[in-house]
Formats: C-alpha cells, sequence, structure tokens
C-alpha cells in the first residue's frame, strides 16, 4: 500500500507502522517478512547491476487481555555494502595509486510492543527498542612497483543502545453498524544517541601476504556514539470494514539533526518528507470463491532522501502491487507478496540514478498454530 498504514490495522497482520494498532490484534499472530532487492546503477557512462536479499521482519503479538496486546519484533534497522575503486596520481611520480574501498554490516533493531485499547475507539501503543550491531569499513591503496605494497587501514564500530517510538490510533465510527470509519493515526519515534566503540588498525601486505610485524592498532574501543534524529508519522484512512480501505500518510524524519560518530558533522544530510498513498480491496469475506476472499493492494509513494549528490538533492518515487492470500485449515493464515518498483535520483554530471525492483514475501500464522492439541 506505498508503505502507508499508520492509521489502520486489520486485526489479522501485525502493523509494523505503528505500536498502537498492536491493540487490535486479538488472535497470536506471528510475521515472517523476507525481501529481495535489484538495482541498476548509472552515474555518468559507468553502469552497474546488484542483486540481493534479506530478512525484512520477524513479528510476534499475543492479546495479553482484552484491550491489552504485547510482542516483540526483530528488523534490520541499517545496512552497509559498497565496494568501490579509484586511481589518484602519486605527488611528484608518474604513479598512480589504486585505492580500494569497501563497507560492510549494519546495525539490527530488537523491539518489545505493548498496544492498548483506551475506551471504545482510541488506542495507546509504546516500542521499547534495543539496537544492536557493527559497521566494518576498509581503505586500502596499492602502490604499483615491483615490490606491491597494500596498505591497509581497517575501521570497526560496533553499535548498541535503546530506544524508544510511541503511537496512536483512533477509529471514528462514520456510519452506523460499524458501515464505515474513520480512522486517523500517529507515531513518533524518538532522537536516539547509538553509543559504541571504535577500533582501527593499520595493515602492510605484500602480494596478498601480511608483513610480520607490519600490522599496528591506531586505536582500539575508543567511545562515541552516532544521533538518529527524530522522526513523525500521521496518516488518515477510510474503512469500509472487511471491504475497502483508501489510506493516506505523511512522514517526517529530521536528518539535519543527525550526528556523525565522534563528531559534529550531518555529512551534508537533508531533512525527508515523503507522502505515501494506497489502497486495499476485498471483493467478499464470506464469499465460497477463493480469488474473493484474496487482498489486493496498489499503492504510492514520493519523497525526498536525506542525500544531496553534487549539490543537488536526490528524491525518491515508487509504485507498489501486493496481494494477501488466505491459507491452511479455515483461511486462517496468510501468505502475502508484494512487488515494489522505483527510482531515485537523476542521470547527469556527476549525479547518480538508482531504478530499483523488491520483492517482499510475507508469512502470517494465526492461534491456531499455538494452541495445544486436546483430546475429548
Amino acid at each position: 500500500m506505498g508503505q502507508s498504514g499508520v492509521s489502520t490495522g486489520n486485526g489479522f497482520q501485525i502493523n509494523n507502522l505503528n505500536p498502537a494498532l498492536w491493540s487490535r490484534n486479538k488472535y497470536t499472530t506471528l510475521d515472517v517478512g523476507l525481501i529481495g532487492q535489484y538495482k541498476d546503477v548509472v552515474s555518468g557512462n559507468n553502469k552497474q547491476q546488484t542483486l540481493g536479499g534479506n530478512l525484512a521482519y520477524v513479528a510476534l503479538a499475543f492479546p495479553v487481555s482484552r484491550r491489552w496486546t504485547l510482542g516483540g519484533s526483530l528488523k534490520p534497522y541499517s545496512s552497509v555494502d559498497f565496494e568501490n575503486t579509484s586511481t589518484r596520481v602519486i605527488p611528484g611520480t608518474p604513479d598512480q595509486a589504486v585505492y580500494f574501498n569497501t563497507g560492510k554490516g549494519g546495525i539490527n533493531k530488537a523491539s518489545i510492543t505493548n498496544g492498548y485499547q483506551l475506551g471504545k475507539y482510541i488506542s495507546l501503543g509504546l516500542e521499547a527498542s534495543y539496537y544492536f550491531g557493527n559497521v566494518r569499513k576498509a581503505t586500502e591503496v596499492l602502490i604499483p612497483s615491483s615490490t606491491n605494497y597494500l596498505i591497509g587501514i581497517n575501521d570497526r564500530i560496533a553499535y548498541s543502545d535503546f530506544g524508544a517510538r510511541a503511537g496512536v490510533a483512533v477509529r471514528i465510527p462514520v456510519k452506523k453498524d460499524n458501515k464505515l470509519n474513520l480512522n486517523l493515526g500517529g507515531a513518533y519515534s524518538f532522537k536516539t544517541d547509538l553509543n559504541g566503540t571504535q577500533t582501527r588498525t593499520l595493515e602492510l601486505s605484500q602480494d596478498s601476504y601480511v608483513i610480520p610485524g607490519a600490522t599496528d592498532t591506531l586505536s582500539k574501543n575508543l567511545a562515541g556514539s552516532v544521533t538518529v534524529p527524530t522522526q513523525y508519522q500521521v496518516g488518515m484512512s477510510l474503512e469500509w470494514p472487511l471491504k475497502l480501505v483508501v489510506s493516506a500518510d505523511y512522514n517526517r524524519q529530521e536528518w539535519s539533526q543527525y550526528k556523525a560518530f565522534r563528531n559534529s558533522s550531518n555529512d551534508g544530510l537533508r531533512n525527508v518528507n515523503r507522502l505515501n498513498l494506497g489502497v486495499e480491496y476485498l471483493p467478499r469475506f464470506l464469499s465460497l470463491n477463493y480469488f474473493d476472499r484474496v487482498r489486493y493492494r496498489v499503492g504510492f509513494s514520493h519523497g525526498n532522501s536525506p542525500y544531496v549528490i553534487n549539490g543537488k538533492g536526490v528524491n525518491d518515487t515508487n509504485i507498489s502491487l501486493g496481494f494477501t492470500f488466505p491459507m491452511g485449515y479455515g483461511y486462517q493464515n496468510f501468505l502475502s507478496i508484494a512487488f515494489v518498483g522505483g527510482q531515485r535520483g537523476v542521470t547527469g554530471t556527476g549525479l547518480v540514478r538508482e531504478r530499483y525492483g523488491r520483492a517482499v514475501l510475507g508469512i502470517t500464522l494465526l492461534e491456531r498454530w499455538f494452541q495445544k492439541q486436546k483430546l475429548d
């Protein structure tokens, strides 16, 4: 649904956008998601295609009482994965040094979420999270000569810290007998200083072999932090229960508040503003025709990214198409598939354009899987 949904939740699947909507899950629910992505990147005459995949999320929710739902989730929060090569002339010589830059790793987010229904129409939610992971970056310089020395600087930062997010959701009946509802929702992520420790080493090798005694630790376990800025999301939707949902969200994250590790620089990042639109359609919930019970979704999303390349901002626009197929005994479990196609940036002198396609596979298991079988 174009990544919209801050204001609406169907109670059959877990809403990871707004912790308040977990209160709609009245059955024990397990959600697992996998994501695959293809990218086509163009910068001037340079082109590159990449293909990869990862875990999108794992979430478990269970009702503690009629109004209170508790659960946990695990998802990747950020990732680093790059590799590039460049050359520079060595001053005073006709030779060129070759630079190899690589980066791997990322930060994960483990959360405990509480959703509580306050009265008939209002729900509140609170998500407490623990961030952990590490990022490894390396710069290696090859000096072309008969000795083929390779000088490398390896940088590893390990992160761990806590964060929080709060949410609210309101369902307002517009027509009697639950024929039409107006949903309002909001979520706020508090600013977080992710603490970490940095270790940097220098290494000298020749012909792929490390030279004995030529490794030095430049710094070890230096403390620092990265400031992850605040984010707020607001949304509204019109819901014809078990039939149609039309959803619109707006979200903003203050990336100008970002601070890099051990310095006050924000790396030139700018604030992000994004609009998400989506529609979900369910033909006939009680039909005996299987495809009448499939949920069909389309979406659109547009906004700027936090990046600036060669003085020009990078916008990101995508469209999405999704399906949720009921499966299992009594159609009480679900298989969801989503396809997203979009573009970031544009071509031009010193600019980068990235076209991408994503496929997301989600599996939802409801309460029947968690009941202990009994014989009468």
